[in-house]
């Protein structure tokens, strides 16, 4: 099997893929989508990543994860993907994972696992058991992070919708939730295993969405994408609900979550 780490990074994090890189491995290559807003940047790619046979550095001038992550997926060429970010530490077993649990299941296309932070707690609460993934999980939200793709059945056919996640200055997340509906609506078989594959530095904050004005219009650009204009009934409950919670006050939520809805039906 041949594997591309598909790295995405911006501006100083370049600085930190020294750290992401396993030792050579024949299997694996490292596909660097590098944004900088300003070329000084461009001065601290470390001599490491240039002097790497097994690494390939792309430089583009702009921001959005999103965007990013569809520039790597472009070149990529291998038999599987893995996303990863500039601080996030890959599993030195992460061939003998993919192998392994690719092939519990045949024809499988997106394989889900777990992360964890450095110091070894799980990033989430993941479920102990392994299941086919037929609807987006209830307990936990996916990070893209923790899934490996076979490139075949991904390249060319999903896209991060650009309009959502980090670096955009509207839509601040979401592009996963995306992601994952569209790789459901075309019928790719996924599948969960309760295996770490990767360690990162930054613990997920699930009480956003009740103070961050970005989350929300992410929430609910995203339930416009899953519900159209049922989104506003759907909306107006959570926003409801959340108030009655104690998590929120209604108006700024409902405000935002409809922000988020109408910014989808002007971007259609």
């Amino acid at each position: 099997m041949t594997l591309d780490i598909l790295i995405c990074s911006i501006d100083k994090g370049i600085v930190r893929i020294v750290d992401v890189l396993l030792p050579p491995q024949p299997q694996i290559r490292y596909l660097i989508s590098y944004q900088y807003t300003d070329e000084r940047y461009l001065e601290l790619i470390p001599e490491q990543l240039v002097n790497r046979s097994d690494v390939l550095l792309y430089k583009y001038k702009g921001q959005g994860l999103a965007a990013n992550r569809n520039l790597a997926l472009e070149r990529a060429t291998s038999e599987y993907v893995m996303f990863a970010d500039d601080d996030t530490r890959i599993s030195p077993d992460i061939t003998s994972i993919i192998e392994g649990t690719f092939s519990q299941v045949p024809d499988l296309d997106i394989a889900f696992y777990q992360a964890s932070t450095y110091t070894g707690k799980p990033l989430k609460n993941y479920p102990d058991e392994a299941f086919a993934m037929l609807q987006p999980p209830t307990t936990y939200s996916i990070s893209t992070i923790e899934m490996v793709c076979r490139r075949n059945s991904i390249q060319g056919k999903l896209r991060f919708d650009e309009r959502f996640g980090l670096g955009t200055k509207f839509l601040t997340c979401g592009e996963e939730e995306i992601w994952l509906h569209d790789a459901l609506r075309f019928g790719l078989k996924m599948h969960y295993f309760p295996v770490k594959v990767v360690e990162t530095s930054t613990m997920l904050k699930k009480t956003l969405i009740y103070v961050d004005a970005g989350v929300q219009r992410s929430r609910g650009a995203f339930t416009y994408y899953m519900y159209g204009q049922r989104a506003w009934w759907h909306c107006l409950l959570f926003a409801l609900r959340s108030t009655r919670q104690g998590r929120c006050h209604f108006w700024p939520m409902m405000r935002h979550l409809a922000e988020g809805i109408r910014y989808m039906q002007r971007t259609q």
